[in-house]
């Protein structure tokens, strides 16, 4: 199945470009809390980190699992820079986070890429800071 994916965006050409993983890679994690569509965008740590909290998350992501309300939260961002030369680049975001019933939260993350063999790149490390 992660290869079936992998395979898709590589035809769509979406990981020809370290912009476009590290976008992709917001999306599906950050926005959409989405793991595993955003595992065939990872490599080395961040594979392993995303690997790990689905492990974690296992039992409640079952049906008839843990029966914790969520709260609806909405992710903005907004990409801040791109940098790096040769096989690594850094992308560094703003996330606006808002749960439902008000609120904001200002987070910053960066993710680290690098260009893999096959001349596509992948995410492979990634962390967050509290900006305020």
């Amino acid at each position: 199945m992660k290869r079936a994916a992998a395979l898709l965006l590589l035809a769509c050409g979406g990981l020809k470009s370290a912009g476009s993983v590290a976008d992709k890679f917001v999306d599906r994690y950050y926005v959409e809390s989405d793991q595993s569509g955003a595992l065939p965008l990872s490599t080395g740590v961040a594979t392993l980190r995303l690997q790990e909290e689905l492990r974690l998350t296992v039992d409640a992501r079952r049906p008839g699992g843990l029966q914790i309300p969520l709260r609806q939260v909405r992710v903005y961002y907004s990409r801040k820079s791109l940098s790096g030369e040769g096989k690594s680049r850094t992308a560094v975001y703003e996330l606006d986070i808002r749960p439902q019933g008000g609120g904001e939260i200002q987070r910053g993350a960066r993710l680290d890429l690098e260009l893999q063999p096959d001349g596509t790149w992948r995410v492979a490390r990634f962390s967050e800071t509290q900006t305020r």
